[in-house]
């Protein structure tokens, strides 16, 4: 496959210096192999894509599903120093999805905390398209040296044809869906960019800047909702810490890390990435 790598890197390595990209046939996961190199002391701002992924992961473990050629799946290895990472994948979303749908002619909106979705404005249609996976290390690159200074693991996956042949709660949605002339390397230039772009915004100010922006694409906004620890609500935006806030019958609940899914739908897998 014919990949835009110097494109991108004259593009990404005048806001990042040293940016560089690299393309990998085969490989279990990019976060994974971003994190091992990570421990054997490479810390160099990288793009890192596989055309294929044999063990592709999302949070809590789970995998993600992909046949080669139907999806998108890269990762990006930044220095960061970031006091308060609340929110961060959520800026993330928002750069890709401003990327991909700028003017909203698809429907691509977020679902808290780390996934995109295509058939916003309408839950009970929406599947999802998308999954962003954070992770991170200490860092001691000179470049970010202080005491918040990681080494910070962006994994993305997009659907460019929905997932065929899996068992999920509810259907997937590929890009191909809404622009059948999406290529990997297309979408990829146009990710990449986005995601830069969200990254800097937050090392500078952190997610209250994108809290408004995020509001228009929540796809769980009025929503009912149920929680991983039984918790039942209706979904009300986010706080300026990126925690997702349900009203239950005892007040507003902020919620950190649970797991949510909407209640109405019976829930489904939200969380493979």
């Amino acid at each position: 496959m014919d990949w835009p790598l110097q494109e991108l890197c004259a593009t990404i390595g005048s806001k990042i210096p040293g940016f560089s990209a690299e393309v990998l046939p085969s490989i279990d996961s990019t976060n994974s192999e971003l994190m091992r190199r990570s421990k054997n002391g490479f810390l160099e701002p990288l793009l890192l894509i596989a055309e294929e992924q044999t063990a592709g992961k999302g949070r809590l473990g789970r995998v993600w599903y992909a046949n080669p050629g139907d999806c998108l799946t890269f990762s990006i290895g930044l220095n960061l120093s970031i006091q308060d990472w609340s929110g961060f994948s959520l800026a993330v979303g928002l750069g890709i999805l401003q990327a991909l749908d700028p003017y909203q002619h698809y429907g691509v909106g977020l679902k808290w905390p780390n996934d995109l979705w295509l058939g916003l404005g309408d839950p009970h249609t929406a599947r999802k398209l998308g999954g962003i996976l954070i992770e991170s290390a200490v860092s001691t690159a000179p470049s970010v040296a202080g005491p918040y200074s990681r080494y910070c693991v962006i994994g993305v996956g997009i659907n460019l044809v929905a997932p065929r042949g899996v068992d999920l709660k509810r259907a997937a949605a590929g890009l191909c869906d809404v622009d059948p002339k999406s290529r990997p390397a297309s979408v990829l230039l146009s990710a990449v960019p986005g995601i830069i772009e969200g990254v800097m915004r937050f090392q500078e100010g952190g997610f209250s800047s994108f809290k408004q922006e995020y509001s228009a694409y929540d796809i769980l906004f009025n929503q009912q909702v149920t929680m991983s620890n039984g918790v039942v609500g209706r979904a009300c935006g986010v706080n300026s810490r990126g925690e997702l806030l349900i009203q239950t019958s005892a007040g507003v609940v902020p919620v950190i890390s649970d797991e949510v899914s909407l209640l109405e739908l019976g829930g489904f897998d939200t969380d493979l990435k």
